[in-house]
């Protein structure tokens, strides 16, 4: 197994020693030949003595006094350019800061012991009233572990022991996931690993599943029914070792509470590194580690540990931290902004393929046992989880496009104590484009929808045929005196007329206006909550000045040095 680095600081081994030298290194080699032109025949040439390393003496020649404006210009050139680049290299620096010890102690009230059983707990009456759901869900754990290719083999044995924060690297992208994968294994990304790794991450440190596991007491498929599976793993390893509760899988809640935190962090990419997310829950079952429902429970839980976390504003402002820190390092691995490398990079699935994989192990095609067609009740705050991908939405907005995306009603663990954590497709509701009424009121925009026609409509016909004006009297009609003194009146403006903007920042649409129902007090709520989830400013804005005044400091060294060498070449 891998070593467990500290996520909270970076440390490495020092570098080699720079060799010492004592005194000025002098070349006497002659690098080009010697001007002809000015130089009389006979007349001896001197050899161009060239200072190519110091030390710690100082050496005097006398051609190397003639030299020494060149050596000043060079130096003063150089180390203007180290001071510029070290500025910079210290904004480059700031991004891979790890978290105060302070932050990471701090106690946050998302810390607080929470009872997900509630949240899970359909699966007693299936147990006590479903003998057909359980043996579904028997059939099913048989079929995908005797069925799994080599390739998924592989990779489930990977799930199983390494961190899956970094073994879903993939879900980013073939170029975006090495590069976040070799950040994370050099130390580049401290906040990321605080927040996420699988040896305290803070994200889920404080959620265990065992309680829950302990509460339901179910045997695990290897230990109920071997005979009937397949047994994956490494050489030397223990995959069905643990005698702990199948209902809920722990190794899917913790690829979930990764995994959707990584999601709500890079929300482009949320389809991806979901469906990725799938694939680890999945592979518990390749695994035969896990039933289904035990992997449909997980995730339920893992995204309820990642929403109280959203929830709770002051630790957001570490998933805000964090996020920052993944994109800068990303855009400066890719030499991009995130969305060009985004674009230019190979995939793990296209947005249609992750959203259809997503949501088919949403439920694995389990028979109904409910009623389909019913309302969805969106559990408290599972909103918060859609901060990132929709922040010009209000909580409530929010709140109707988790219902919209939903899955149908009916399927087993549908309907908790605290709502249906089950229906929620987090994937689809992160991702599908969504319109918003005059009122509020948000609707699905349908992308198999026809393009609306832009052709002209056709004005009503106009009689060409001129009309006879009235007869005019071309008699002058003398205007009434003007006194050039008096002031003119203006008529005024009613600032609250329709339209009008009194700070002159048209701010319009739709999507800008409170909902339905709500107050001026609920308005801003919605406003300052947009405001909060805009990411943290990161000084990247700086580059190309930076960039211009490094180069501007070397065009004023080369012209200085050329300045120079024509003064000397006019010396006797």
């Amino acid at each position: 197994m891998s070593a467990i680095r500290d996520p909270y600081g970076v440390g490495g081994p020092p570098g080699p020693r720079p060799h010492r030298t004592r005194g000025p290194i002098i070349s006497t080699a002659t690098p080009h030949r010697a001007r002809r032109s000015g130089t009389a025949p006979g007349t001896r040439t001197t050899p161009d003595i060239r200072i190519t390393g110091t030390g710690d003496g100082i050496g005097t020649t006398a051609s190397s006094a003639r030299r020494r404006p060149r050596v000043a210009a060079l130096l003063a050139a150089g180390t203007g350019l180290g001071v510029v680049l070290s500025g910079f290299g210290a904004l480059s620096a700031s991004a891979a800061t790890p978290f105060e010890p302070a932050e990471l102690s701090y106690p946050y009230p998302s810390n607080a012991t929470y009872d997900y059983v509630p949240i899970m707990d359909e699966f007693t009456q299936l147990r006590a009233d479903r003998p057909d759901i359980i043996a579904v869900n028997d059939a099913k754990t048989v079929t995908i572990n005797q069925t799994a290719t080599p390739e998924q083999v592989d990779r489930a044995i990977v799930d199983q022991y390494d961190d899956m924060s970094v073994s879903m690297a993939d879900g980013l992208g073939e170029r975006l996931g090495a590069i976040y994968r070799d950040a994370r294994t050099a130390g580049e990304l401290p906040k990321t690993e605080a927040l996420l790794a699988k040896s305290g991450g803070l994200v889920g440190y404080y959620s265990s599943s065992n309680p829950a596991k302990e509460h339901f007491d179910w045997d695990r498929p290897y230990i109920r029914f071997p005979e009937q599976l397949t047994y994956r793993d490494k050489p030397g390893g223990d995959a069905w070792a643990s005698t702990s509760g199948a209902y809920p899988s722990g190794h899917t809640s913790q690829a979930y509470w990764q995994g959707t935190s990584l999601a709500t962090m890079l929300p482009e990419l949320a389809p991806q590194i979901l469906a990725r997310t799938s694939e680890a829950g999945n592979n518990r079952i390749v695994m035969a580690a896990h039933y289904p429902l035990d992997v449909m429970s997980g995730r339920m839980m893992g995204q309820h540990i990642v929403e109280r976390r959203w929830s709770d504003p002051e630790f957001r402002t570490l998933f805000e931290q964090a996020s920052t820190e993944l994109r800068d390092v990303l855009e400066d691995g890719c030499g991009a902004s995130l969305a060009d490398c985004i674009a230019s990079d190979t995939p793990y699935l296209t947005d249609e393929e992750a959203l259809a994989v997503y949501r088919e192990r949403l439920g694995y095609d389990f028979p109904l046992v409910g009623a389909a067609g019913e309302p969805m009740t969106v559990p408290e705050n599972a909103e918060s989880l859609l901060i990132t991908s929709r922040p010009d939405l209000t909580p409530e907005q929010r709140r109707q496009v988790l219902a919209l995306t939903a899955v149908d009603s009916g399927s087993p663990l549908d309907e908790g104590a605290e709502g249906s954590w089950q229906r929620i497709d987090l994937a689809a509701a992160m991702t599908v484009p969504v319109a918003v009424a005059a009122d509020g009121g948000v609707s699905l925009v349908d992308p198999a929808a026809p393009p609306v026609d832009p052709a002209p409509v056709d004005p009503a016909p106009v009689d060409p045929a001129p009309v006879d004006p009235a007869p005019v009297d071309p008699a002058p009609v003398d205007p009434a005196p003007v006194d050039p003194t008096d002031p003119v009146t203006v008529a005024p403006v009613d600032e609250g007329a329709a339209g009008a903007d009194p700070s002159g920042d048209d701010q319009g649409g739709a999507g800008q206006q409170p909902a339905q129902g709500t107050t001026p007090a609920d308005g801003i709520t919605a406003a300052g909550e947009t405001s909060d989830d805009a990411l943290a400013y990161t000084g990247s804005e700086h580059v190309a000045g930076v960039v211009a005044a490094a180069l501007a400091l070397m065009a004023g060294g080369a012209g200085l040095m050329i300045v120079r060498r024509r003064r000397l070449r006019r010396l006797p």
